[in-house]
């Protein structure tokens, strides 16, 4: 015997050809123990042994007939069966092993999709990082320069101041000389003021200097020579031109002092404004900075879960191929056993078909041959033809 899939049978080579040689080899000795030159008595006794030894193994060959008929059908409703069992079952863990496959798939995604954010997350850190960096590396230069800007600032203050005191002093003194043409004095009065000569338009200062010299005049005619100029003493109006020149230059000394406090309020406005925005926005980046702080560190718990997931997933997804390669393995087991018992039970009908023809032949060649002894014989052959047709009758064929 041998197991197939559960099931106990008996091997083809071990269950028909023996038994079929052996109802063969006792058919044909039956059928050729009637001794055809026996006398007619004789000869009936044999054909009645005979008749009832056919019966039997024509019985028995019908027999085994109608159990292969009957299990070639019994196999192949149980391989419609398992057929469809089979069928049905590949598909279930193929649909099983698709679901699962999407699912590793969406872990895998997942997975990526929190390394990304904590890629983001961390750039972002940085950015404000960085960004804190040059907003305080700015805040330093800008006080740096401020505390330089307002040293000028001051140094510019005093020298305006200097020089409105250097122009009062020359104005009173220019008072003072006014109309005695001493044009030493009021020479010697505007050297003081060249020291701040740097604070006027350099057009301003030589027409000053020109009228401190007496080198022209506001009503001096163009066609005097130098020399004349020179024998001549200063105008009377000399003086008076220069304390306009002192008046212009004092009001223009004051319009230089109040754009530079104006642009001195105006920097220092700017630096404070600048300074209030700049820590307005360190607040916020901080701010910031804490949240993609612990929004990192939430997704540093979230991918180790991600991970586990993720190998879950994929122990889930192998599971279910292996599950399905099982299946389809199983499947094509029964369908190999299948088709290996239905060829089988094929050669069995094959020959089983051949020896009824063959011992049906034998049978009808001797029946042939009695009556051939009959009719020889001379001997009325009216009973023995009658009794050999009524064991004829009674001789029925194999169901197939």
């Amino acid at each position: 015997q041998r197991r197939v899939h559960g099931e106990e049978r008996m091997l083809p080579e071990l269950k028909m050809k023996p038994l079929l040689l052996i109802l063969a080899l006792v058919g044909l000795s039956i059928a050729t123990s009637v001794d055809l030159q026996s006398d007619l008595g004789a000869l009936l006794a044999s054909k009645a042994r005979a008749s009832d030894a056919i019966d039997a193994v024509l019985g028995l060959l019908g027999d085994l007939k109608r159990s292969s008929l009957h299990e070639q059908q019994t196999l192949e409703q149980r391989n419609r069966t398992q057929e469809g069992e089979g069928t049905r079952t590949v598909a279930q863990y193929s649909d099983m092993l698709n679901k699962n496959e999407k699912q590793y798939q969406d872990a895998i995604n997942h997975r990526e999709y929190i390394e990304k954010e904590m890629q983001d997350t961390e750039n972002h850190i940085t950015w404000i990082e960085t960004r804190l960096e040059e907003i305080q590396r700015k805040l330093d230069e800008l006080a740096v320069q401020r505390c330089q800007a307002n040293s000028l600032f001051v140094q510019a203050l005093k020298e305006h101041s200097d020089a409105l005191k250097s122009l009062k002093f020359v104005a009173n003194e220019l008072k003072r000389l006014q109309g005695s043409g001493e044009l030493t004095e009021i020479k010697s009065l505007t050297q003081k003021f060249l020291r701040y000569e740097n604070l006027f338009e350099k057009e301003v200062v030589t027409k000053f200097i020109s009228l401190g010299k007496g080198e022209e005049g506001q009503g001096a005619s163009q066609g005097e020579s130098q020399e004349a100029q020179k024998q001549q003493p200063a105008p009377s109006g000399a003086a008076g031109q220069i304390l306009q020149m002192l008046t212009k230059l004092e009001q223009s000394l004051r319009a230089s002092m109040k754009s530079l406090e104006e642009h001195e309020i105006q920097a220092a406005y700017d630096y404070a404004e600048f300074k209030s925005q700049s820590e307005i926005e360190n607040t916020t980046l901080r701010e910031d900075m804490e949240r993609k702080h612990k929004y990192l560190a939430k997704l540093e718990v979230d991918i180790e879960v991600a991970r586990e997931y993720e190998d879950k997933c994929l122990g889930i997804r192998d599971d279910s191929s292996r599950a399905l390669d099982a299946a389809q393995a199983d499947l094509d087991a029964r369908r190999a056993f299948y088709g290996q018992e239905a060829t089988r039970i094929r050669e069995e009908q094959a020959t089983l078909d051949e020896i009824i023809n063959i011992f049906q032949a034998k049978v009808s060649s001797m029946q042939v041959q009695l009556r051939d002894k009959i009719d020889s014989d001379g001997q009325d052959s009216s009973a023995f033809l009658e009794e050999s047709s009524e064991a004829e009758g009674n001789d029925d064929q194999p169901e197939e």
